[in-house]
């Protein structure tokens, strides 16, 4: 859900849609080698050059269907837009009909088309706060109980990630993820990695404990004069060919340690959009907004300088509750106007979430019938793609 720059001379179509549909188009997109916005493209010309006289669209459930923008080549808005009047249905059914007939005319290839780079995915967002170890651990298990190999890395020196899944910490003086980014390890990065121990995750999940050490990365990484843009590529580099996903749950500010998540998860020569990127998770708050727009002007600072693509990969919107009043649920609107990125998925606030933290037991083995262990699975099952 990246904006194409204005060079590529497309307009906006905002059109509301089921998460659903907006998760089967993102992975059937990826499964032929495209990107979203060209399979919505194609979806939508598709469904103009359709006659409706010989083939009659059926009417597809728009229930729950949330706001999303695409953009599309010049003058294939304003055509959507008069072909559904002229059909006599909204712009949310047409939109809905377009992907259900391009689902259906491509369907899942026997086997990947494009050969991808290990996907990396940074939950990030320099407000405190606001559910990144949650979301970070829970995609994880998701990720992992679906037979995926999953690397989980606590990069907050806070080790809140370490320290909710029972794990030890990396003790004084021990090989950290520092200590490799800096070149001074002895051992394989390999040997600090801990497996959690819970048969549903068949122990394909991994994590890769916060050290002490961290709190001093800023400081360090500033003297490191040779590579240190890439110093943490570097480091998680022998790790990745053990692993379909590697997810960092990010620290909460804008330092040099974020930016080098932020290189780290940039597009890969060959690899698709939205493959690997940053996930956001962010609350129904002014403060969050304010958060995103200081993170986005330093994703944008940092592609400037250094010519890197990173993908935006969506928003969750946690501890929500539109009991809290008005103004939430007005800024949960306007997470879900802001459409690039766009909101992936909602987690409420829920007793289940905030019994796994204290307890110290991970969500989807706490609570696995759970509504937010179910939004886990949903958000994996698109991320995953």
């Amino acid at each position: 859900m990246t904006t194409p720059g204005a060079d590529e001379a497309r307009e906006k179509l905002l059109v509301n849609l089921t998460p659903e549909l907006r998760r089967d188009l993102r992975i059937r997109a990826a499964e032929h080698g495209l990107n979203m916005q060209d399979a919505a493209s194609n979806a939508v010309s598709l469904w103009l050059e359709t006659d409706t006289g010989d083939s009659v669209f059926e009417t597809i459930d728009t229930k729950g269907a949330k706001s999303w923008g695409v953009f599309l080549p010049p003058g294939l808005p304003g055509r959507f837009t008069q072909d559904c009047e002229a059909r006599g249905i909204t712009k949310v059914q047409g939109m809905a009909q377009a992907i259900v007939h391009w689902l259906c005319l491509h369907p899942s290839p026997s086997q990947r088309l494009v050969s991808q780079p290990v996907k990396r995915i940074l939950v990030g967002n320099q407000k405190g706060g606001v559910g990144k170890t949650f979301v970070a651990a829970g995609l994880a298990q998701a990720m992992a109980e679906a037979g995926l190999r999953v690397l989980l890395v606590d990069y907050d020196p806070q080790g809140h990630l370490t320290s909710r899944l029972q794990i030890p910490g990396l003790p004084q003086g021990a090989d950290s993820l520092l200590k490799h980014m800096l070149g001074e390890a002895e051992k394989h990065l390999a040997r600090s990695l801990v497996a959690l121990p819970q048969e549903r995750f068949g122990g394909r999940l991994h994590i890769l404990p916060a050290s002490k050490d961290a709190f001093l990365m800023d400081a360090r990484l500033a003297l490191l004069q040779v590579g240190r843009d890439t110093c943490l590529a570097r480091a998680l580099a022998p790790l990745e060919d053990g692993y379909d996903v590697v997810i960092l749950d990010g620290p909460p500010n804008l330092g040099l340690a974020i930016d080098l998540a932020i290189n780290y998860v940039q597009r890969r020569p060959g690899e698709l959009i939205d493959h690997s990127g940053i996930l956001i998770p962010v609350w129904s708050d002014r403060s969050s907004f304010d958060a995103y727009e200081m993170l986005n002007e330093q994703i944008g600072t940092h592609c400037r300088m250094t010519g890197a693509v990173v993908d935006q990969l969506g928003f969750v919107v946690n501890a929500y509750d539109s009991r809290k009043g008005v103004g939430t649920r007005g800024f949960y609107e306007g997470w879900n106007q802001l459409t690039t990125p766009g909101v992936l998925a909602t987690l409420k606030d829920a007793v289940e979430g905030r019994e796994s933290s204290d307890y110290q037991i991970p969500l989807l083995e706490h609570a696995p019938d759970s509504g937010q262990a179910e939004v886990m699975r949903g958000l994996a099952k698109e991320l995953a793609a």
